[in-house]
């Protein structure tokens, strides 16, 4: 196991100065946002992640994950080939898909669908020795947990199509932590961290639950038995710190995911 940050909120800064970033905060690696609009995207990956990984490799940084956008979904876009032979040939094996959405149609035509672009992503994954993971996003997307997760890919090969657990997702969706690691033992490619809260709150008079994101330490994932389900699973992948607190300064960005960094350490 070894620990990376997620670069989703870090968008303005160019790889030398995403490398000070994740050696100052403690990271030996990324989490790699490819999208439209980063200094690294699907225009370019082609030659900016060659050069960029080189650069990292040299400060003793390595890409953990490529995080695709969002409509990362189809293996025939122009795009998508194009970008696994990148990760490739910087020796980066996982990728993170986008999200197929639920939008009230049959749900099992819903997942022949979704299974039939996995068989096109398993093809091109095969070629470049790659791994594309579902993410466990709750709310209404095919595979919001592992339950849902492993309908989409029961039956491919786990070294080319995996699932990315998220025990932050699981736990706003509901899911118990060792059957669902139990589920998806043999396809577990990536794990996320995060941790919500719920609160109590009234929105235009009417009082309801919402979730938001607290430090790790305050949140209602346990991350001590997350560590241990992955140990007993063997797990030595990439740990992706989300840090996705969009309301805090840069500054106290880093600072809050440095510490939540030094619980999951204090944790091992």
């Amino acid at each position: 196991m070894h620990f990376v940050m997620f670069t989703k909120l870090l968008k303005d800064l160019n790889p030398s100065q995403l490398a000070e970033t994740m050696l100052d905060v403690g990271f030996g690696g990324f989490d790699l946002c490819v999208r439209p609009g980063y200094p690294i995207n699907p225009e370019n990956v082609s030659t900016a992640l060659p050069a960029a990984a080189r650069l990292w490799a040299a400060r003793g940084l390595r890409v953990g994950l490529v995080t695709t956008n969002f409509d990362f979904i189809d293996p025939a876009k122009p795009g998508v080939e194009p970008l696994l032979a990148a990760c490739a040939e910087i020796g980066c094996r996982r990728i993170k898909l986008g999200y197929w959405v639920w939008r009230g149609e049959p749900y099992w035509e819903g997942v022949d669908k979704v299974r039939r672009a996995l068989e096109g992503f398993q093809k091109l994954c095969m070629k470049y020795n790659v791994c594309v993971a579902s993410h466990t996003h709750s709310g209404p997307y095919y595979g919001s947990n592992c339950a849902g997760a492993m309908h989409l890919v029961k039956g491919f090969d786990p070294r080319y199509i995996g699932i990315y657990i998220d025990p932050g997702h699981l736990a706003i969706d509901g899911e118990d932590l060792p059957m669902a690691f139990s589920m998806i033992r043999e396809y577990l490619c990536l794990v996320a961290v995060k941790s919500p809260g719920w609160f109590r709150v009234e929105r235009k008079g009417q009082r309801r639950w919402e979730h938001r994101l607290l430090p790790l330490r305050d949140g209602i994932v346990d991350w001590k038995q997350v560590l241990e389900l992955l140990k007993s699973a063997n797990y030595d992948g990439p740990i992706s710190l989300h840090s996705e607190y969009e309301a805090l300064s840069r500054a106290d960005l880093l600072a809050r995911t440095r510490d939540d960094l030094a619980y999951l350490k204090s944790l091992l």
